[in-house]
C-alpha cells in the first residue's frame, strides 16, 4: 500500500510543479504584454516625431532654395555692377 501512496505523492508533487510553472509563465506573459503595449506606444510616438521631422526637413529645403535664389540674385546684381 505504501508504494501506491508514494506514487500518488510523487504525482502530486509533479502536479504542483506544473501549477507553479503555469503561474510563472502567466506572469511572464502578462509582463510581456505590458512591454508590447509600452513599445507600441513608443512606436506611435516615434512615428509622430518622424512625421514632424520630415515636415521640418521640407521646410528647411524650401528655405534653403529661397536663400539660394536670393544669393544668386545678389551675385547677378553685383556682376552687373562690375561689367
Amino acid at each position: 500500500m505504501s508504494d501506491g501512496l508514494e506514487k500518488f505523492t510523487e504525482l502530486e508533487n509533479k502536479v504542483y510543479r506544473v501549477i507553479e510553472l503555469f503561474r510563472a509563465i502567466r506572469l511572464q506573459k502578462e509582463s510581456l504584454e505590458k512591454d508590447v503595449l509600452k513599445m507600441k506606444s513608443q512606436l506611435d510616438q516615434l512615428a509622430t516625431e518622424n512625421d514632424h521631422l520630415k515636415l521640418e526637413i521640407q521646410e528647411f529645403k524650401k528655405q534653403k532654395d529661397l536663400v539660394k535664389e536670393r544669393v544668386e540674385t545678389i551675385l547677378d546684381n553685383l556682376e552687373e555692377l562690375t561689367v
